[in-house]
């Protein structure tokens, strides 16, 4: 539904002041939920990424030396889904207005609660305003944790690593808290993320074994032949 509303003046340069019309939009629910859906998937994306992130940074000395092997794929990409992952959640947190954010779903929600937010109270709303903004802030210091850490060459988990993971952890629960929260309010209905963290985990995990074995194959073949 479009309202027009003669609100402000805006100034054409070397002409004269006019005044103009500015156009509303009431978005629908059903494009309400369309966004939601949309953000949905941005957020399971980012949560993909940081999980096949984590099953590379892997811990043991073996496994470590299993991915350098062919560290020319492995830590390009461990780089790269690290900063995708980043990306997917600063996009929950855009404030462009032309963009699907979880910011702009909950100002459009705040602004015409009794049809997209018909389960919450004016508090509700309120509260996870503050929780959106806390959680941008830790967004903002892992980026710049992320920066610290992107040039970083070595397989073995390091004390800024173990940081970020816990910090990346942090946010991607409370990112998943928001967005059920708002879900809620509209209708009622929530998300399970755990499954798609849960594949990420197991097949990145399986990549990892069968980079090992063929280590182990290949140092068996050169003690036979040392031995021989």
């Amino acid at each position: 539904m479009l309202r027009l509303g003669k609100d402000f003046r805006c100034c054409i340069p070397n002409i004269q002041v006019v005044e103009c019309w500015q156009v509303i939009t009431d978005m629908e629910p059903q494009e309400f939920k369309r966004q939601l859906d949309e953000l949905r998937t941005i957020i399971t994306d980012g949560i993909a990424y940081f999980s096949v992130w984590r099953g590379l940074m892997v811990e043991d000395e073996v496994s470590a030396h299993a991915l350098n092997r062919y560290r020319g794929l492995f830590l390009p990409a461990r780089n790269a889904l690290l900063w995708m992952t980043l990306m997917q959640f600063s996009k929950v947190f855009d404030r462009d207005s032309r963009t699907v954010s979880l910011r702009n779903l909950l100002t459009t929600a705040k602004k015409n609660s009794e049809n997209l937010a018909p389960h919450a109270t004016e508090e509700n709303l309120q509260q996870l305003k503050k929780q959106v903004d806390t959680s941008e802030d830790l967004l903002e210091r892992l980026k710049r944790l992320r920066d610290q850490r992107i040039a970083h060459h070595d397989a073995n988990v390091t004390g800024d690593t173990q940081l970020l993971y816990g910090e990346m952890q942090k946010l991607i629960k409370e990112v998943k808290s928001m967005y059920n929260s708002l879900t809620r309010y509209h209708d009622r209905s929530t998300t399970s993320f755990e499954y798609l963290a849960r594949e990420a985990e197991e097949h990145t995990s399986e990549v990892v074994r069968i980079m090992r074995e063929e280590r182990g194959r290949i140092m068996r073949r050169f003690k036979k032949t040392d031995t021989a």
